[in-house]
């Protein structure tokens, strides 16, 4: 029978993909690491890991008994909640996943209220979105996240999710406060109100974006579908969240979910004239967990700021 700090170890290494990062997080030697594997390869006569391009990837045995760990965690998580919840306990841990991006807006309005209901739940907040929230809930290292509904996710994670829509969300231009047509912003400071433009008026413009993705590329893909559009200059940055305070420096123009312009009630943004950007933001969480009392208040917090509306006021 291997334990649960075994398992915890094992799974990290197949998270970070690398012993070296993974002693790191949990705080552990790599030869201890070094040698669980060799154990547990011992143990049930298979080889676990092997190296694929320089990352420690699972055999397919291995992913065999990764999967097998994953669900034995799961299954003890749900026992776990289910004894606190009937315990009626206000202690606990809930951890969520939240775009850089998105986190200051959702969590200012909502953590206020959340902390006076459950003031000692330990909160555990992951912005590294890139990694792949759905992968994080369905194995089970996050309780909730936010994901939009067009990223690229393997049906693997999928289909373990339930996936509940908050809102519609879309894309954006928005324009340095040094270029003429943020001149036509100041005129009328609902960016909501003013006409749309086309984007291929500003194919000799300088546009800041992120780093392209393969989980985002459907959605980019589906906002230059109707223009004939590729900027001739671009800066691409790894941080998503730094792109629109390069915009208001004046270094060039983006590309943005309409999010920002709501967190931020300033700067020059404009809507497309061939918007075909609609993506509909999701919170999500798995299948076979059974959600504590604090986990459901969350989520409840969450849909009633989304009908009032608190996250897309002006």
């Amino acid at each position: 029978m291997v334990n649960e700090r075994k398992i915890d170890y094992l799974l990290k290494i197949a998270e970070t993909q690398s012993i070296t990062k993974a002693a790191k997080e949990l705080y552990v030697s790599q030869s201890a690491l070094s040698q669980l594997i060799a154990s547990l390869e011992k143990t049930y006569d298979t080889k676990i890991f092997e190296y694929k391009g320089g990352h420690l990837t699972p055999t397919y045995t291995g992913e065999m008994i990764l999967n097998t760990f994953r669900q034995q965690q799961l299954l003890e998580g749900k026992l776990n909640r289910q004894l606190e919840d009937v315990r009626q306990s206000r202690t606990g841990q809930l951890s969520i996943g939240i775009s850089s991006g998105r986190a200051p807006m959702f969590l200012s309005i909502v953590l206020p209220e959340f902390q006076k209901e459950f003031p000692n739940i330990q909160l555990t907040i992951n912005t590294r979105s890139t990694d792949g929230f759905e992968n994080m809930v369905s194995s089970g290292y996050l309780d909730l996240a936010f994901v939009m509904d067009q990223a690229n996710v393997p049906n693997e994670f999928k289909q373990d999710l339930i996936y509940e829509p908050l809102f519609d969300y879309y894309c954006l231009l928005a324009a340095p406060p040094t270029h003429p047509i943020a001149q036509i912003a100041a005129k009328q400071p609902d960016w909501r109100l003013r006409e749309p433009v086309n984007l291929n008026d500003f194919q000799n413009e300088t546009f800041i974006s992120a780093i392209p993705t393969e989980r985002h590329k459907k959605w980019e893909e589906n906002i230059l579908k109707p223009y004939d559009f590729q900027p001739k200059n671009m800066i691409r940055l790894s941080e998503e969240a730094a792109i629109f305070s390069l915009v208001q420096a004046g270094l060039g123009f983006a590309l943005l979910q309409d999010y920002v312009a709501f967190s931020h009630h300033y700067g020059a943004f404009f809507r497309l004239d061939h918007d075909n950007s609609k993506a509909t933001l999701c919170i999500i969480y798995h299948k076979n967990a059974v959600l504590t009392k604090a986990a459901q208040y969350f989520i409840e917090l969450v849909k009633r700021h989304t009908e009032l509306g608190s996250f897309s006021r002006f």
